[in-house]
């Protein structure tokens, strides 16, 4: 089980929390929010904790109040569909946006990340996989989350859409040299988790949390 925690610099929360995760060595991997809120303190902390830090990556000018999470994964697509019809989301644009959040990840790091994932899972939409996949092999990033989508009980329409989408893009994956874990669950789609760790998946599982949630801190914390 590959713990990732994502959303560093959402939150004051979510930094303290994350850190402390961290610290206690809990987690694998953290993914940063390059245009987040942290310190250059909490990010050396962060480093120090020897975590892989992945680049969580975003589409800016969304219609939405980003401080304000949309759990209804009907409400996000309908917001995905209005940007991109009004042509915010044009895969150029996504590519500019994402390419100079890379860079200033390095910036702010000092070296190239970990690995690649997107906010909410943008990446895995089949018109934006291809842009992740063309700067992961630009910055010569050798990862990117894309194991397969696993349904566990709760949010399964979410989960069920990206599986979909999952199988739309395995042939690209399998194709090119990125890295990827088998498979991967968000800890909040899980419905019993004890129940889920007597019977896990078949393979390296990137189970991905969201610290600043108190649910999901206690989890990582009781479990981990």
């Amino acid at each position: 089980m590959i713990i990732s925690a994502d959303d560093f610099g959402k939150s004051e929360l979510a930094n303290r929390n994350t850190l402390k995760l961290a610290e206690e060595g809990k987690l694998n991997r953290v993914s940063v929010m390059t245009d987040g809120d942290f310190s250059h303190e909490e990010l050396k902390r962060l480093v120090g904790t020897g975590v892989k830090l992945d680049i969580h990556l975003h589409l800016g000018n969304r219609l939405e109040d980003r401080e304000k999470v949309m759990e209804s994964f009907i409400k996000r697509s309908i917001i995905f569909l209005s940007n991109y019809l009004f042509g915010i989301f044009s895969q150029k644009r996504a590519e500019k946006e994402w390419e100079n959040q890379i860079t200033e990840f390095i910036k702010i790091a000092g070296r190239i990340p970990d690995g690649i994932n997107a906010h909410r899972y943008d990446h895995f939409f089949p018109i934006y996989f291809p842009v992740a996949a063309k700067l992961a092999k630009k910055f010569q990033i050798e990862r990117i989350r894309f194991g397969k989508i696993i349904q566990a009980g709760k949010n399964g329409l979410t989960s069920g859409i990206l599986n979909f989408f999952w199988k739309r893009n395995r042939v690209k994956i399998l194709n090119s040299d990125l890295k990827s874990f088998s498979f991967c669950v968000n800890l909040d789609w899980i419905e019993n988790f004890s129940e889920f760790l007597k019977n896990p998946p078949p393979g390296e599982t990137e189970l991905v949390c969201h610290p600043e949630r108190k649910e999901e801190f206690d989890i990582i914390k009781k479990y981990f």
